[in-house]
């Protein structure tokens, strides 16, 4: 695969690189919270933006590159040095603008990457429908999640020109949810439940059972969005439970099809799983606030802490487990078969990828979802403790250590399968 700046592997690497960076800036934002010296809120929308944008989007793009240069020529070189240089330009554009609050910069950066990512969303979809088991009801969330990513942008842009301040609340709840739970997590949901099959070589257990379960979810997603637009915790409620509902099930047939296997799994399997698994967990937690809000008084205190570890479920939960099974499934496949034009030997190589992405799987996984709901852990022990207490220090810097931990690893693994060569140019470089 080709290393030059602007192609599909630069843009993995790089929006890998986004995703270190801005987890080091929101331990850092977190931390200070916990000592009681906050970081400006600009920086935490920094960070927000450099992780979805630089790192969770760019990885996606990435991807979706990587496999569109399997069965077309890649596109010209400028013209993919110009992607890259627009996709990250607007990703620094927008930390930087959120750390400025300048809208010029920010509306500048949004449009400039709205025209990086437009001219991909036809290609994209029309290699999606190549993989085996996808179909129109695939396709249908895929275009929701389009639609999705188009909210977040005009709604983005509607933020920051601050035209409508009476109105900032709704927007930034419309503008955060359209790109995240709408974008993000549909598209995700999509392609997870098209990607396990293919990884353990069976068929999608209960196929329409799993597929009306995830064409409802779209419909469940909707009733949340109209409870924030009107303020109703019961509408929000009921839209939850259903989204438990049809997630359940959804989780229940990729379960069964992954048991079927029969294999011990994968560093790609295990992530998919999880990132399902803590979208379940983030809805079953966003049922209990909501019901805690009902309550008069609320059950238990809730603040902007509590908050924090509640969206990071699905933000280190869901998004970045499910883009580390990604480049777990993704890489190896695509860089054996840009690598190697015998289709004799790229298997052997695939595999050799593979391994090492395979490597230390246990304890990466382990220190990112302990990692994740250690954040959760020490939310929760500011109900009886202060933010002082050794507990709560504590558990912080054990959940802010397995986060680190697991980010090193990835990327690690990623510097090794990258630099691994297939064994004839190894050969070469010898002699």
């Amino acid at each position: 695969m080709d290393r030059t700046i602007g192609s599909a592997l630069s843009l993995q690497l790089t929006g890998w690189a986004w995703v270190v960076l801005s987890s080091l800036l929101g331990l850092a934002s977190f931390l200070g919270m916990l000592r009681g010296a906050p970081l400006p809120p600009g920086l935490r929308l920094a960070h927000a933006h450099g992780t979805l944008v630089g790192g969770i989007l760019q990885i996606l793009v990435g991807l979706a590159l990587a496999s569109l240069e399997l069965t077309q020529p890649p596109a010209k070189r400028a013209s993919r040095l110009l992607r890259f240089l627009g996709f990250n330009g607007a990703a620094l554009g927008l930390t930087l603008g959120s750390i400025q609050r300048d809208s010029v910069i920010m509306i500048a950066s949004g449009i400039v990457l709205a025209m990086a990512l437009v001219p991909l969303l036809r290609p994209s979809l029309g290699i999606l429908r190549t993989w085996s088991g996808w179909t129109t009801v695939h396709s249908f969330l895929v275009a929701l999640a389009g639609l999705g990513l188009g909210a977040c942008f005009l709604v983005g842009i509607l933020l920051a020109g601050r035209w409508y301040p009476e109105w900032h609340g709704l927007l930034r709840l419309g503008h955060l949810h359209s790109g995240v739970l709408v974008g993000l997590v549909l598209l995700g949901l999509a392609v997870i439940q098209v990607g396990i099959p293919l990884l353990v070589q069976r068929p999608l257990n209960s196929a329409g059972l799993a597929h009306a379960a995830l064409l409802l979810i779209p419909a469940c997603v909707a009733g949340l969005l109209t409870g924030f637009l009107l303020t109703s915790v019961p509408i929000q409620l009921s839209a939850g439970a259903g989204l438990l509902l049809f997630l359940g099930l959804y989780a229940f047939t990729l379960l069964r099809t992954w048991s079927a296997g029969g294999s011990v799994g994968s560093a790609a399997t295990d992530h998919l799983m999880l990132a399902v698994f803590f979208l379940v967990v983030t809805t079953v937690v966003g049922l209990g606030v909501g019901y805690n809000v009902l309550s008069n008084p609320p059950i238990m205190p809730y603040g902007t802490l509590h908050l924090i570890a509640y969206t990071h479920m699905t933000f280190i939960g869901f998004l970045l487990h499910a883009a580390v099974g990604g480049l777990a499934f993704g890489l190896p496949a695509l860089l054996s078969a840009h690598r190697v034009s015998s289709h004799k030997k790229r298997p052997a190589y695939q595999a050799e990828l593979e391994r090492i992405m395979n490597r230390w799987r246990t304890p990466q996984i382990a220190a990112l979802s302990f990692g994740t709901l250690g954040l959760g852990l020490v939310a929760s022990l500011t109900w009886n403790m202060p933010l002082g207490s050794p507990a709560v220090q504590a558990a912080s810097w054990i959940s802010f250590g397995l986060l680190l931990a697991g980010l090193t690893l990835v990327t690690v693994k990623l510097a090794q399968v990258v630099g691994t060569a297939p064994s004839g140019d190894r050969t070469h470089h010898e002699h």
